[in-house]
């Protein structure tokens, strides 16, 4: 084969067409690859002997750990130890510029996101568990909004005593294999928050959430307050008033 090329002829070697047949049965395979990599945390508080709790407090979507954490400052650092672990995934609000934030995990390849932060969260508490085994504080956990169902799904995998699980302004995921989880669940004490003026959770929400935990059988708490979707200091006081009044 030749053609014209400003002015010259120039020859070009014939390319055999593709074998169409060949392709169109060919199909990307996925493939998956365990790697090492650092996660960030973020703590609040001194971990020692005073310390009568510690608390795993699990950020929403689009949040950082650095900021969230600030939310629990109202709790007096001496007897109270505060540990923010970030979502793994971390993007840019605005696209392509803007403050960075994180994501527990999307819709894509979800379970192998949820397999690796279930893992991420367990090595981390494995971590504060060494550095307080001669004191043995109380053991709190609080998911926020999208933290919620990733700490139902941390909890779920039973790997620590938990003495209670606080579920602000979110819902328990329905993929969780509750026959198996509802025992652990049961065994803490458990507390759902809500703001009565959440956007982003009404009335019928709640109450549709309720009929299904009571189905299931768990034994729950609820806290409600005037706000939005957000932790106030007020009401986590509350919280921590709740605590007290448990142990």
């Amino acid at each position: 084969m030749v053609c014209e090329f400003q002015g010259k002829v120039a020859k070009v070697w014939n390319v055999p067409a593709p074998n169409t047949q060949y392709l169109k049965k060919m199909e990307p395979k996925e493939n998956h690859l365990i790697v090492e990599r650092q996660a960030r945390y973020f703590t609040y508080g001194t971990l020692s002997e005073k310390t009568e709790k510690v608390w795993f407090v699990l950020h929403g979507y689009g949040m950082l750990a650095s900021s969230f954490i600030k939310n629990f400052k109202a709790l007096d650092p001496a007897t109270n130890f505060i540990v923010a672990p970030e979502g793994l995934s971390r993007f840019y609000w605005n696209g392509f510029g803007g403050k960075p934030v994180a994501s527990w995990m999307t819709s894509s390849d979800r379970l192998k996101e949820i397999e690796d932060y279930v893992n991420y969260l367990n090595l981390l508490q494995q971590s504060i568990a060494k550095k307080t085994e001669a004191f043995n504080p109380t053991i709190n956990v609080l998911g926020f909004s999208q933290g919620t169902a990733t700490a139902a799904r941390w909890l779920a995998s039973n790997q620590f005593k938990v003495d209670h699980m606080i579920f602000w302004a979110g819902p328990l995921p329905e993929d969780v294999d509750w026959k198996k989880a509802l025992p652990i669940f049961n065994e803490s004490k458990v507390l759902f928050v809500f703001g009565l003026q959440d956007e982003f959770i009404k009335a019928e929400h709640i109450s549709s959430h309720d009929e299904k935990l009571k189905a299931l059988g768990m034994k729950y708490e609820k806290i409600d307050f005037d706000g939005k979707h957000l932790v106030d200091e007020a009401t986590l006081l509350r919280v921590d008033d709740w605590i007290n009044d448990s142990l």
